[in-house]
């Protein structure tokens, strides 16, 4: 019975000095996840204009982005698209609440696949406040930092 205890005990206190670094550690994972989806979403803006030979502009608020085709260069007019992996009013929303903020509000994307004007954004976690950036460069290539 002692043994038990003194295994039980140690069990504990692992856990008890293991949990602030196992807290990080998912909070860090959320945001990079976070981030690795905003990159999705501005790559299949891009795929889309090159698909369909048209400007495509990926206009992002607050935790969602929507995708507009057949757009003007300054993200005018257009048609929202609706379709896989969007919602009936065609947006498409980050996991877990993360929060996007950016120098531009739209990229748009030309059918050879540049965008016509690079943009950063900052995804930041409502939990710890740290934050992940991702670029689009002039040349429609997106990345994170």
């Amino acid at each position: 019975m002692a043994e038990l205890l003194v295994v039980l005990a140690t069990i504990g206190i692992l856990a008890a000095l293991g949990y602030p670094y196992v807290t990080t550690y998912l909070q860090s994972a959320q945001l990079r996840a976070g981030a690795e989806e905003l990159a999705a979403i501005l790559n299949g803006g891009r795929q889309m204009a090159i698909a369909r030979n048209t400007l495509v502009c990926v206009a992002v608020s607050s935790n969602r982005a929507v995708y507009i085709t057949g757009t003007s260069a300054a993200c005018a007019g257009g048609t929202t698209f609706i379709g896989p992996g969007t919602t009936a009013d065609g947006s498409m929303a980050l996991a877990n609440n993360m929060r996007i903020t950016g120098t531009t509000a739209n990229v748009v994307f030309s059918s050879l696949g540049a965008a016509t004007q690079a943009g950063t954004y900052t995804i930041t976690n409502p939990v710890n406040a740290r934050t992940i950036t991702v670029v689009v460069a002039s040349t429609g290539r997106v990345r994170i930092q």
